[in-house]
């Protein structure tokens, strides 16, 4: 089993390296809490078994809509069979995969380094009947070779995780290669940055990362040059996204007015700021290995 003494916290400061104490919280307990009890609770409250932003199209009224509304469109974006071998990268509690694999029967993976989220995941599928389709393990996303032991894939999902391994897209995106079947299909949703790098320090120090938000032509550029080719892309602040980052900054501010989240500790403000402003823009984009 899972050590939970070893629990989220100690992961994140593991895996990441780059949450700096002092500015979170004056103690650890206080930061145990937002990331044992307070952020999993929001985005419970949100998104259900979902961690997404999921695709906010008109006519979906709140955030667990939209992810239900991502999966139905993924699906068919990327044409999920039965035959398809589905791995979630960075997966939370595996929802995507999950429910993928729900609706088209087809088997899967699914990756994320909290232990949390392995725990929950392995309700989730075992909620869901789909146990004997795949799993959820827990593993690193930058070493997925320690874990994967050469599977291959059809498709891979990376949604919403990458942000933090700006620094190194380009080791990732060449690693993944190795998991993918000819002519893989892989979908990613991640932020990029339209302005200089300082001018957008404040979102990095939200994100609490410090490898540099990549520029969007850059990371374009970064996915060609991995050898991948560009089936898909939209920049999503033009469409859902402004849409997903208000919902979550609305339901956040509540749990601050309440008591229940230190003013300090949420910052989607400031994400929301630079989307608004077109300095940090979400995008999808889906590809080909």
């Amino acid at each position: 089993g899972i050590n939970a003494e070893y629990g989220e916290f100690q992961t994140f400061q593991h895996y990441f390296k780059r949450i700096n104490l002092s500015e979170m919280a004056t103690n650890q307990e206080g930061v145990n809490n937002v990331y044992e009890n307070v952020f999993p609770r929001l985005w419970r409250n949100l998104c259900g078994d979902y961690i997404n932003f999921g695709y906010f199209a008109s006519d979906c009224n709140n955030l667990i809509e939209a992810n239900e509304y991502m999966l139905r469109w993924l699906i068919k974006k990327m044409s999920i069979t039965s035959n398809s071998k589905v791995l979630e990268i960075g997966c939370g509690r595996g929802a995507y995969a999950i429910n993928i694999s729900k609706q088209t029967g087809c088997p899967f993976v699914g990756v994320d380094i909290l232990p949390r989220f392995i725990e929950e995941g392995q309700l989730l599928l075992e909620k869901e009947g789909v146990q004997d389709k795949g799993k959820i393990i827990i593993g690193d996303m930058t070493k997925l070779s320690d874990v994967l032991d050469g599977e291959k894939f059809t498709h891979i999902l990376c949604l919403g995780c990458l942000f933090y391994i700006h620094d190194s897209l380009d080791s990732f995106f060449a690693g993944l290669k190795t998991f993918c079947e000819p002519e893989a299909w892989i979908a990613i949703q991640d932020f990029s940055r339209t302005v200089e790098v300082d001018l957008i320090r404040p979102v990095m120090k939200h994100w609490r990362t410090e490898g540099e938000t990549v520029e969007t032509n850059s990371y374009i550029k970064k996915i060609l040059d991995a050898g991948y080719s560009l089936q898909y892309y939209n920049n999503d602040n033009n469409d859902f996204a402004l849409r997903s980052i208000n919902a979550v900054t609305k339901a956040g501010e509540e749990l601050v007015k309440k008591g229940d989240l230190p003013p300090e500790l949420f910052t989607f403000n400031i994400l929301r700021d630079a989307m608004e402003s077109g300095k940090i823009i979400y995008n999808t984009f889906i590809v080909k290995a």
